[in-house]
């Protein structure tokens, strides 16, 4: 066996008893972990033989009713071990804010901020309509396949690509997209954009930056950030994906926009944008009206709410400074742009 593989077959582990810690008692990862010496032997044996075999994904119900689908333990344990084989190996644009290295967006907020200082006037926001639900399969197991050539990471990726959920003996498996609770789904998300990612930041025209499905273009000038609308709109007629209308935007900075919770003007990040703020609001109630439901006393209540507004104003305090920042300048996002292209274009399919 190979020494990394085993290395990171552990620190799957190791994530997935973290991630699952608060799960009930009669959840599957207490078996997992209480067969781990026997059963993590077995299940690493049949990967790297290429038969394990995904189980469909279930679905939960919680007691307010919600629903959620939800791999396994021992499926969410290989895919994230596949998440950590293929890292390195993906393609991923500097750009892309939300995956590691960029600090949660934070340097996008940095950056966003001094390409306003720097003279930008005009912004294009947008996202797609559904990302993960509207990816096609084919497409995306063509991309996948152009970067990984194991025959056993092969069969994993197009079993999580052509996954099926049972809800109650009723298997449904899904014509296009893929799965979100998933640790292989943000790099998948992140990577299969890297074309339109490497498009965009080629331009000295207009700054670019994507947050997961969430489009961001700043430019001096109006014509080359609608050159990149309709830049975008050729992608995504390519693609089989389209805009949301309702989180669309486009005009003068100086009407502000919001990008990763903060509202930003021709002066900067000046705060919170409106929709984080509601959004915080209606968090609030649901946390309250979910303890009343519970049983929980108010004094309960009243703390788990608290805890709740003390992260939260954590992260609004840590999303301005960020915003805020002048020491991530657009050179090193520059650099790291040219550092990526000249890595993946260089290298063998």
């Amino acid at each position: 066996m190979n020494l990394i593989d085993l290395h990171l077959w552990q620190k799957a582990y190791n994530w997935l008893c973290m991630s699952r810690i608060k799960s009930g008692h009669n959840a599957d990862i207490w078996d997992l972990r209480f067969k781990w010496p026997n059963e993590g032997n077995l299940i690493f044996l049949q990967i790297n033989a290429g038969v394990y075999q995904l189980s469909p994904m279930r679905i939960i119900h919680s007691r307010y009713g919600e629903a959620v689908a939800q791999w396994s333990a021992r499926d969410a344990l290989v895919l994230k071990w596949v998440a950590l084989k293929i890292k390195g190996r993906l393609p991923v644009q500097a750009v892309c804010a939300h995956v590691a290295g960029q600090r949660g967006g934070r340097t996008s907020l940095a950056m966003t901020a001094q390409a306003i200082s720097g003279g930008a006037r005009y912004v294009y926001r947008t996202d797609i309509r559904g990302y993960y639900r509207n990816i096609n399969k084919s497409q995306l197991l063509n991309h996948l396949y152009r970067f990984i050539h194991e025959p056993a990471l092969r069969s994993l990726l197009y079993q999580y690509v052509h996954y099926c959920v049972d809800d109650g003996g009723e298997i449904h498996i899904p014509a296009s997209g893929i799965s979100r609770g998933c640790a292989l789904s943000p790099l998948i998300g992140a990577s299969l954009l890297w074309y339109m990612d490497v498009s965009f930041s080629e331009r000295n025209d207009i700054f670019y930056s994507r947050y997961m499905d969430d489009f961001l273009f700043l430019s001096a000038r109006r014509w080359p950030v609608r050159r990149a609308q309709k830049q975008l709109y050729e992608f995504f007629d390519s693609t089989g994906f389209e805009c949301h209308p309702d989180k669309t935007q486009i005009g003068k900075i100086s009407r502000g926009f919001d990008w990763l919770g903060i509202w930003f003007t021709s002066d900067g990040a000046t705060g919170i944008a409106p929709r984080a703020t509601e959004n915080h609001r209606l968090r609030r109630l649901r946390l309250e009206e979910q303890a009343r439901r519970s049983g929980r006393s108010r004094q309960e209540t009243e703390i788990r709410v608290q805890m709740y507004v003390r992260r939260w104003n954590i992260w609004a305090e840590s999303q301005l400074s960020a915003a805020n920042e002048k020491n991530n300048g657009l050179n090193t996002l520059q650099a790291s742009n040219r550092s990526r292209r000249r890595k993946w274009t260089q290298a063998k399919y």
